[in-house]
């Protein structure tokens, strides 16, 4: 009975997995891969520990390794060993005395970081997977290791230090966030600082060929990309690779050093780094700053519009150029889709006259819209479009292609914060540019003078036209003129006699009852009210009055004498 407990203790450890043991040159292991870089689609291939170092493990791709000729391995057998060397003198010391060791790994006891070479897909440089910091029992193809992969043909190329640098810098981040605060750093911003580690290692002190130049032709090929959205192409490489860099430049390494060790991870992780740090911008600004920077690169019109990378001082995206036509009333509209947190860069050039811009974007979606006008020397002005809460915005430019040679709008999407973890949706914007030719307004301007002044000359005419016809109702009158004011209740006067008279003589709508009796009453005043009105701009205008009043004061009387005369 006591025998039988004790062969069933053996038993049991012989099953138990030892993974406190080290691992043996030589000796071939099983190592899962990802099939989707594996050049031949393999998930799983066997692999042989071919050298040990203080701090590295490197495997390699027993099947890539076996068809190498003996002087090939021995190549890379020395390229393996100044790569440990250099990781441990340069990559391992430099990351970690910075942004903190890798992870204590809960299977793998062996303290060495692994490296795998084997063949992989065209372009593919290396990778990470986070599968492997967890155990069988977890994930069932984990390689139990703090394991990066490395392309078999990088070993030959001289950026493979810059290659190692940026894989260990994943590594380093799955210890700061997964396990320091168990959460998944967005992959744009794990790729951005991952990216710039060939720069902060001083692996591109020369840019000729180096992985920044690689980056830097990638994205200007193709610049119409998503910063947050992640498809690991080499545009998306290029994005992240540009703005981290504008972001060291003006903000300095803290703010990736912040932005990784907060509980916080994408854009709010930033935005954490910026207020710690003092900046007074947030991550927003700092976009469209590095969205005008990308244009202009041009440090005398604001410190945060250019690189001052010496390297990256050149950098300008090439943006897309629209031809306003030089005819009369030259129109153009344009329509295009964007994605959160991606640059647009759109060129407008041509016409003739005062041009009016306006911008329209998705209702309720947050469109920041800077503009900038060139002149033909180089000289720029750099402003805003106001976005109402429609949407829309307008500008308008006096003497657009006199004073300037081109204007940029630089409309970007910015209203999703956090959650970039696939595909992100579409949205539309809008533009529509038009010229509003000067030569035109000044047209309509000379013929509205032209047009008043003939109105003047037929005012005059027909004033005298009037009191032409006036003087000849009034012929045989029996006075020659009123010498007094004249007003109601006047009795019994030669003169509201002689003005019932010149009334009566000027038809029956001025005077329909006709009555001549020297007696000022409501009749006469009528009457005089009428006169007064129907030459108001001679009697009453002149007074500031525009109804009659029925006295016959100075105006009035000097006005109906002169017919009389």
């Amino acid at each position: 009975m006591k025998m039988k407990f004790k062969l069933i203790i053996i038993f049991a450890l012989l099953l138990t997995p030892f993974y406190g043991s080290a691992f043996t040159v030589s000796e071939t292991y099983n190592l899962f891969v990802d099939s989707t870089y594996d050049a031949y689609g393999r998930d799983e291939i066997e692999a042989v520990l071919h050298r040990t170092t203080n701090e590295m493990n490197f495997y390699v791709d027993a099947f890539w390794w076996e068809n190498l000729t003996e002087e090939k391995r021995n190549e890379y057998d020395n390229i393996m060993y100044e790569l440990g060397n250099i990781f441990e003198s340069e990559i391992y010391s430099q990351i970690t005395s910075v942004f903190g060791k890798e992870p204590t790994h809960s299977v793998d006891k062996d303290g060495r970081i692994s490296i795998l070479f084997h063949e992989m897909t065209s372009g593919a440089r290396g990778y990470f997977n986070s599968a492997d910091q967890y155990s069988k029992h977890q994930i069932k193809y984990s390689n139990e290791r703090n394991i990066l992969y490395l392309a078999s043909s990088t070993i030959e190329e001289s950026l493979l230090p810059a290659y190692l640098g940026h894989e260990f810098m994943h590594l380093v981040t799955f210890a700061r966030k997964n396990r320091d605060h168990g959460v998944n750093e967005e992959v744009w911003l794990n790729e951005l600082r991952s990216e710039y580690m060939p720069y902060f290692l001083g692996y591109e002190d020369k840019y000729e060929d180096s992985s920044l130049q690689r980056r830097v032709n990638s994205f200007l090929r193709d610049p119409d990309v998503s910063l947050t959205e992640w498809n690991n192409r080499g545009t998306d490489y290029g994005a992240v690779s540009l703005f981290g860099h504008y972001l060291v430049d003006h903000y300095g390494l803290d703010v990736l050093i912040e932005s990784l060790f907060s509980k916080q991870i994408g854009i709010p992780s930033i935005n954490y780094a910026l207020e710690a740090l003092g900046y007074d911008k947030n991550f927003a600004e700092v976009f469209t700053d590095w969205s005008i920077a990308m244009y202009i690169n041009d440090c005398s019109l604001n410190e945060y519009y250019c690189y001052k990378n010496e390297h990256l001082t050149d950098v300008r995206v090439r943006p897309v150029t629209n031809f306003l036509p030089f005819s009369e009333k030259g129109s153009l509209s344009v329509e295009y889709s964007t994605k959160n947190w991606t640059g647009n860069w759109h060129r407008i050039i041509g016409g003739q006259g005062t041009l009016s811009l306006s911008f329209e974007g998705n209702n309720g979606s947050n469109f920041e819209v800077p503009y900038v006008l060139c002149k033909d020397n180089g000289e720029c002005e750099i402003d805003f479009i106001n976005i109402n809460e429609e949407g829309k915005g307008n500008i308008v430019i006096s003497d657009f292609s006199s004073d300037y040679e081109s204007l940029a709008i630089l409309p970007s999407l910015q209203s999703k914060m956090i959650g970039f973890n696939g595909p992100e949706i579409s949205y539309s914007f809008s533009w529509q540019a038009q010229i509003i030719r000067e030569v035109e307004e000044n047209e309509r301007e000379q013929r509205l003078a032209e047009l008043l002044e003939q109105l003047e000359v037929i005012k005059e005419r027909l004033a005298y036209l009037r009191s032409k016809m006036a003087a000849q109702s009034v012929t045989g009158l029996s006075c020659s003129n009123i010498t007094q004011n004249l007003g109601i209740s006047m009795m019994n006067s030669r003169e509201v006699a002689c003005l019932q008279q010149f009334l009566k003589a000027q038809g029956a709508y001025i005077y329909p009852e006709g009555l001549v009796t020297g007696n000022f009453l409501s009749l006469t005043k009528s009457a005089v009210v009428r006169f007064q009105e129907q030459y108001k701009e001679e009697i009453l205008l002149p007074l500031g009055l525009t109804q009659g009043t029925g006295y016959v004061g100075s105006s009035t009387r000097n006005f109906i004498n002169s017919l009389i005369q």
